[in-house]
């Protein structure tokens, strides 16, 4: 009698047995030092921008040393040591891009600084102080929110996105955003007569 299906595939599969894990083995901080280069071309490959590089290569360094010292480091006997090694360092270079990779979009990087453009605000003149301050006076006398649509408009979201965010329907965007320009204005228009 034939025996079909799951049941053939499970008496013909030997039942595995638990292996003993390896020993773990513990190498010098020089050693994964040593390996920086092999980090590195693993990174690269794996996606991590020049930019994030030499960091992305410290902290992988740095936690496979601490892997390595909680007894993570756990080469078979038949690979050479250094073999070994860098099979290992590489496996941890992958995760750390990995890593890197699912933090990419929480990275908030500067544009480059056009120092001629920023050092026209190095020293603002007196007026224009005075004229800052309106505004903030303005904007800090409007009820919280009507500055919070107002602030998210100046952002440049659209109303409906505004309502989304705020989780408010539509037309109530549309009264407090028409309130806060009108109290705005109004408010400015005082800030002027009081600055003459």
């Amino acid at each position: 009698m034939a025996i079909k299906g799951p049941a053939r595939r499970a008496i013909s599969q030997p039942e595995r047995q638990h292996q003993p894990s390896h020993p773990a083995v513990y190498l010098e901080a020089t050693a994964l030092l040593e390996q920086r280069p092999l980090i590195r071309s693993t990174l690269r490959a794996r996606g991590v921008l020049p930019a994030d590089l030499d960091d992305v290569t410290q902290d992988t360094v740095l936690g496979a040393w601490r892997s390595m010292r909680a007894g993570r480091f756990r080469p078979p006997p038949a690979l050479a040591p250094s073999d070994a090694l860098r099979t290992w360092l590489a496996g941890v270079a992958s995760r750390q891009a990995s890593h890197y990779r699912d933090k990419a979009h929480r990275r908030h990087e500067a544009p480059p600084l056009d120092l001629q453009r920023l050092s026209t605000f190095a020293v603002p003149s007196p007026e224009e102080r005075l004229v800052a301050r309106g505004l903030l006076r303005a904007f800090n006398h409007l009820r919280p929110e009507l500055r919070e649509v107002l602030a998210l408009t100046a952002t440049g979201l659209t109303m409906l996105e505004i309502a989304e965010s705020l989780a408010i329907p539509r037309p109530t965007v549309a009264t407090r955003l028409r309130l806060a320009r009108r109290l705005f204005a109004r408010s400015l228009a005082r800030c002027r007569r009081w600055s003459r």
